[in-house]
């Protein structure tokens, strides 16, 4: 009898299931807007929470320092306060830590960003948590390492920011804005290098940004923006629709005749996500790009990383900046780890500055 009542459990748990997959995700993901969207930018996802955003310290981070910016959304049509942290290079960091006491810090090192000669960051992390989830510090630490500065904030939905739905105009709009206040922070008459590193979601939203600034800048109302000296892309894909194809999650539906219908056409005709990094990229053959991937990638599968280098080495055929591929033996987060990163960064930002030179000595023979 209990035997019985056993398996009548199992067949009902089974049955249970069986209907979760066949009809009500597929429902779900054809006519929820909100699943879509969470799905994408998993917000909802919080780690660590509690989180002293005002104190970087406390994530065992040093030198750095906690600020916002705010603005009026003209995606959203509301006020947006993006949170922002600041972190110096060690070589400064050292300085601070025996010259400098707790109530001028800030001060500090907002000067030392103004007349900085150092490399400069700007990270746009992926989906999910926020900049201080755990393998973000731990990318944070290999720039200062590096002797780079970093700037990394919080999209619209993430950490300590505003807390209103994200869509790719928000995110963009928020990561334009950080943009554009660091170029205004800067010394405009000896610009830093600066970098805009993208990872996973982070990458197409970068992309987006450096394809796309002419008509951010226009449509909010800046003089145009100058772009950044090389974009890097930690775990990137080539479009989002093939990154939900291949996303693990899939696995779990695919077998279904209607998937494609239900699971994949949906983000296929949103007015809020595209995020195809291939078009975006194809547009700026001038900037430098820097492609980082793992093989052992099981979110965002190498072959995807694979498909959007060759797609913008074909967009730079018959000249153009160069297209840099490194591949690691690394997950989706680890990335960090790699003992060999620090050198290829370095390589290629050396790389880059060696074009540049050879630019400006031609314009200035002319």
């Amino acid at each position: 009898m209990v035997f019985g009542a056993l398996l009548l459990t199992g067949a009902s748990l089974t049955a249970s299931v069986l209907v979760m997959q066949v009809a009500v995700l597929p429902l779900m993901f054809r006519y929820s807007k909100t699943v879509q969207r969470k799905m994408v930018f998993s917000n909802c996802i919080n780690y660590p929470k509690n989180l002293d955003f005002d104190n970087p310290a406390s994530c065992n981070i040093m030198g750095g320092r906690n600020f916002s910016i705010e603005f009026e959304s003209k995606v959203d049509n509301c006020p947006i306060k993006i949170g922002i942290w600041h972190l110096v290079p060690c070589t400064v960091l050292r300085e601070l830590l025996s010259t400098t006491s707790e109530s001028t810090l800030c001060d500090r090192l907002h000067r030392e960003l103004q007349n900085t000669r150092n490399t400069i960051v700007l990270y746009c992390h992926g989906n999910s948590n926020h900049r201080g989830s755990p393998h973000r510090l731990q990318m944070y630490k290999v720039f200062q390492d590096l002797n780079y500065h970093v700037i990394t904030f919080d999209y619209r939905g993430y950490g300590d920011s505003t807390h209103i739905r994200p869509t790719e105009r928000g995110v963009v709009e928020d990561a334009l804005k950080v943009y554009a206040w660091l170029m205004d922070v800067v010394d405009k008459e000896k610009r830093p290098m600066v970098v805009l590193w993208g990872h996973s979601l982070g990458t197409a939203i970068a992309s987006n940004l450096v394809a796309n600034i002419e008509e951010l800048c226009r449509s909010n109302d800046y003089k145009c923006l100058p772009a950044p000296d090389a974009l890097v892309l930690e775990a990137p894909f080539n479009n989002l629709l093939e990154e939900i194809e291949k996303h693990p999650f899939s696995k779990l539906v695919s077998w279904l005749p209607y998937y494609k219908r239900s699971f994949i056409k949906p983000f296929s005709s949103s007015d809020e996500f595209s995020f195809t990094t291939d078009e975006y990229l194809a547009k700026v053959p001038g900037l430098p790009v820097l492609m980082l991937h793992s093989k052992g990638d099981r979110i965002v599968p190498y072959e995807l990383a694979v498909k959007l280098h060759d797609c913008v080495a074909r967009s730079r055929a018959n000249g153009g900046a160069p297209v840099q591929f490194h591949v690691f033996d690394r997950g989706h987060n680890d990335l960090c780890e790699a003992p060999d990163l620090p050198v290829v960064v370095r390589d290629f930002l050396q790389v880059v500055k060696e074009r540049e030179c050879v630019k400006k000595r031609g314009i200035n023979k002319i």
